[in-house]
């Protein structure tokens, strides 16, 4: 008797795939006039620092939200979505500190409207380097939303790491973190830098987090006052969505269909 073999192509059109958006309207919440002038804060490269002076006087915590000023945005993701934020970022001046860079994607719960950096809904921080505190974590709820302290917890997330940070490089980093939800309590969360004039890389990957926060509104970032950063240039900050969603009826019959063709082969 034949064997039958059943080839199942999936199309393009079956995924939804919503298109890239501005993350923008981009703000300072730990106020340092070492890292202003603020450019181009309403577009998806903006530009924090003078390239001059170093902001070794505090930490700079920096948010920018999805949509624009006028017009902001809000990602909720149903099961079998994926929320992906990506962007480039050249580091002028810093130090080679790596544990004083962090970013993440967050829930600002209307803190971000407020001009305020704290007790945010929720969300997921990636902490470079290789200290104590680097590695992928859920986010602070109760204080800095860029902090690792208080009720942050380390998801102790599986790390690939390789080459050298360097917070000064002519060479642009690449960052990205895609947050994809699994089922109606879990989601897995893939984060990822690289580049820079050290050929840095460093990637985190934890699956199944059990969480009820699976909105978010803002990506940002961490530049400690050890870092001694002179200018941070941002380039095309963006996210976007996809999806897989349920199969529709036609197609199940057809794939019913198809089954038990094979099946009489």
């Amino acid at each position: 008797m034949k064997k039958a073999s059943l080839f199942l192509v999936i199309s393009p059109a079956l995924f939804n795939i919503a298109g890239a958006a501005t993350v923008a309207n981009w703000k300072e919440f730990n106020t340092n006039a070492a890292v202003v002038p603020i450019s181009d804060a309403n577009t998806d490269s903006p530009v924090f620092g003078d390239g001059v002076t170093p902001n070794s006087a505090q930490a700079a915590w920096i948010a920018g939200q999805f949509g624009t000023t006028g017009s902001p945005g809000s990602v909720t993701l149903a099961v079998g979505d994926t929320l992906t934020v990506s962007g480039g970022l050249t580091l002028t001046g810093g130090t080679n500190n790596s544990g004083q860079f962090r970013f993440g994607v967050f829930n600002d719960g209307g803190q971000f409207a407020a001009d305020s950096g704290s007790n945010w809904t929720g969300g997921w921080l990636h902490s470079i380097g290789t200290g104590g505190a680097s590695d992928l974590f859920q986010a602070r709820t109760n204080g800095a939303f860029i902090s690792t302290g208080a009720n942050a917890v380390d998801l102790n997330s599986v790390v690939t790491r390789s080459g050298a940070f360097d917070g000064d490089s002519a060479t642009p980093f690449s960052f990205s973190m895609t947050i994809t939800r699994d089922s109606a309590t879990t989601l897995d969360v893939v984060s990822l830098i690289t580049g820079g004039d050290g050929g840095y890389s460093e990637q985190y990957v934890e699956d199944d987090i059990t969480t009820a926060n699976f909105t978010y509104t803002a990506a940002g970032l961490l530049f400690g006052g050890s870092a001694g950063l002179e200018e941070a240039s941002f380039s095309g900050v963006q996210y976007e969505v996809t999806s897989v969603p349920e199969p529709s009826t036609a197609l199940l019959g057809l794939a019913g269909l198809l089954i038990g063709f094979a099946r009489r082969r």
